[in-house]
């Protein structure tokens, strides 16, 4: 039996946590959100965030597309996204570092440029981190940060009526990758998109206090609705025509024989915020300049998780990108 036998990368991590203890009197929320949640030394005390993430060269990043500063901020952002995906503030970060011998010092100076930009960008100080041998390069980054317990969004809070909304335009780092794997050179907007990105830390703090369930967009549209619905035990309803797309995601979609809508749905790493929300709330936001796109609504559990096309068609809501399924494959 192989990973893909069982279900993929999701399914091996329910797997691997039913093995592991995960409860400790101060732990608030362990493995099934974008970060772990440490309680504070007092009840208005500050929670801990703790989150990781790891980025391998040719699963997540060519050297050959990307420049070394572009991998060092993809490296932050991506952490940085899972924080704000809490309703949190970064503080520290710890990195790991693998390489082959024969790494150029000039590459891995210009990765850390990269980083520390990233770095002042989000208010981020790197506070340690380790280095080690490898034939590919892994950049494996541990982000701490901060959140109020008021504050703090997990991703099993979403209940039925909510909207479900965006923060902005989906698929863009999927058709960045698409172009550049057909030999094609991306436009602007779409290879920062994809080598890279920023984050939404601008407006997390602003949506925080008025959302119930919150989630980054790391693995496609569709993963994320999943997550939610998966903690919080509800249903979805997806509105195909609400969904932004970028008019360069159509083109490239054009360019590469692909659909836009699977940029976003199953795409990855666009690194904008998903989260529920009452309709009272959602009209706060816009009160206060705050934009954000109403894709959809929280549903009960037993109407599933569904795509509503512009002619009235309903369609299961598929699962996302899973970097261990047979059709997920990482990018070579």
């Amino acid at each position: 039996m192989r990973i893909h036998d069982i279900g993929g990368e999701f399914a091996l991590i329910d797997r691997l946590a039913r093995q592991s203890p995960i409860t400790h009197p101060d732990l608030l929320a362990g493995i099934g959100d974008d970060a772990a949640v440490i309680e504070g030394s007092s009840p208005d005390a500050d929670c801990l965030l703790v989150t990781t993430d790891m980025l391998v060269e040719s699963s997540h990043f060519r050297r050959d597309w990307a420049t070394p500063e572009q991998i060092g901020i993809k490296a932050v952002a991506c952490n940085v996204s899972d924080i704000a995906a809490m309703g949190g503030t970064p503080t520290f970060m710890f990195v790991s570092l693998a390489l082959a011998a024969d790494t150029e010092v000039a590459w891995v100076d210009a990765l850390y440029r990269g980083m520390a930009d990233a770095c002042r960008r989000y208010g981020v100080v790197l506070a340690g981190g380790d280095t080690t041998h490898a034939q590919a390069v892994t950049i494996s980054i541990t982000m701490l940060g901060r959140v109020a317990p008021p504050n703090l969004r997990l991703r099993s809070h979403a209940t039925p009526a909510e909207y479900l909304c965006v923060t902005g335009p989906l698929g863009g780092s999927a058709a960045g990758l698409a172009m550049l794997s057909a030999g094609l050179e991306p436009p602007p907007y779409l290879k920062d998109r994809h080598l890279a990105p920023g984050c939404r830390l601008d407006v997390s703090a602003g949506i925080a206090p008025l959302a119930r369930a919150m989630i980054d967009i790391s693995d496609g549209l569709a993963a994320e609705v999943n997550h939610i619905c998966d903690r919080s035990g509800t249903g979805a309803d997806i509105v195909v025509a609400d969904i932004p797309i970028h008019p360069s995601v159509r083109e490239a979609a054009r360019l590469t024989g692909n659909h836009p809508l699977d940029f976003a749905l199953s795409g990855g790493e666009d690194f904008e915020l998903l989260f529920s929300i009452s309709p009272g709330n959602r009209q706060r936001l816009d009160d206060q300049g705050i934009q954000v796109t109403t894709v959809g609504a929280v549903t009960d559990a037993a109407s599933g998780r569904m795509l509503t096309f512009p002619d009235g068609r309903q369609t299961p809501l598929s699962g996302g990108y899973n970097h261990f399924s047979e059709k997920g494959k990482d990018p070579e």
